[in-house]
């Protein structure tokens, strides 16, 4: 496809603010994977362009392709940001006490939704499992911010590895970390792309929180879950879900979720479950 087709298609997709800060390679993967099930939109656009140039921007077919890569993007990651999420980097500064940390959680909706229940979600978690090595938060969002409470509660030194699709962030997380002092890394991924498991800091963890991100990964390449789960060498696995959506408030049904119930089955492995307001939890234990 031509290289300044894409270039307009790619700087109009990231001329919306959440979307900005985004990989490009992560904007262009989406688009191939749009157009190798879309070759006749393609062919259309590239025809059009040849005639248009850079007033291919009004064109109905480059706008409606631009709206669908957002949505996409949207479901992944900017679906979960509130409007004050811009102001995270103030708010870190001014940042002291635990209570102003909660602050913070609340610029995110998933962290939002389960700030008056982290001490139970983590009491249950470490009942289950003690890490004796690391903890690793895959489409971590600002859960990481989390990590203050449970830090002094259970007195133990863990190590962290963090990881989500925009680099911004996860510098942000990196500041965090540094200013409270928790051993921790935040690096960018696609974790749907498993090129996370190659990093060292990941390998050195033995528990894995997967906070509702399981959904957008199949969203994004329908049974990556399941190869996530697989390919993880880790035998204790955090997953999460919501019970109803975000944006509507409409209840999700429980057989929503067979798919994971039944592959965990399938695999043998053993699962524990509790659920807070707004979320269930899955803590699965893979056989030795």
């Amino acid at each position: 496809m031509n290289q300044d087709l894409i270039n307009l298609l790619l700087l109009e997709i990231k001329s919306k603010n959440q979307i900005s800060e985004l990989e490009d390679e992560y904007i262009l993967n989406k688009l191939n994977s749009y157009f190798l099930t879309n070759g006749n939109i393609r062919k259309k656009l590239e025809l059009e362009y040849i005639e248009k140039k850079e007033k291919i921007l009004k064109s109905k077919n480059f706008k409606e392709i631009v709206k669908i890569i957002r949505k996409d993007i949207g479901i992944v990651y900017g679906s979960f940001l509130t409007s004050d999420f811009t102001k995270k980097e103030k708010l870190l500064e001014n940042t002291k006490s635990k209570e102003e940390i909660l602050e913070l959680l609340k610029l995110h909706k998933s962290t939002r939704e389960r700030v008056n229940y982290y001490e139970e979600i983590y009491a249950q978690i470490f009942a289950w499992y003690m890490p004796k090595q690391g903890i690793c938060d895959l489409a971590c969002g600002l859960n990481p911010i989390s990590y203050v409470i449970f830090e002094s509660k259970f007195k133990k030194n863990f190590s962290f590895f963090t990881s989500d699709l925009n680099p911004k962030d996860m510098n942000y997380l990196n500041s965090f970390f540094k200013k409270f002092k928790l051993n921790g890394v935040a690096k960018s991924y696609d974790i749907t792309l498993l090129n996370f498991l190659e990093d060292e800091n990941f390998k050195t963890c033995d528990l894995v929180f997967l906070f509702k991100a399981l959904d957008s990964f199949e969203s994004a390449k329908k049974n990556i879950s399941k190869e996530i789960l697989e390919k993880l060498p880790q035998k204790h696995i955090v997953v999460s879900f919501p019970t109803k959506s975000l944006v509507s408030k409409e209840e999700f049904k429980i057989e929503k979720r067979n798919w994971l119930f039944n592959f965990i089955e399938k695999k043998g492995w053993n699962y524990e479950q509790f659920e807070v307001e707004n979320e269930i939890f899955l803590l699965i234990s893979k056989n030795s």
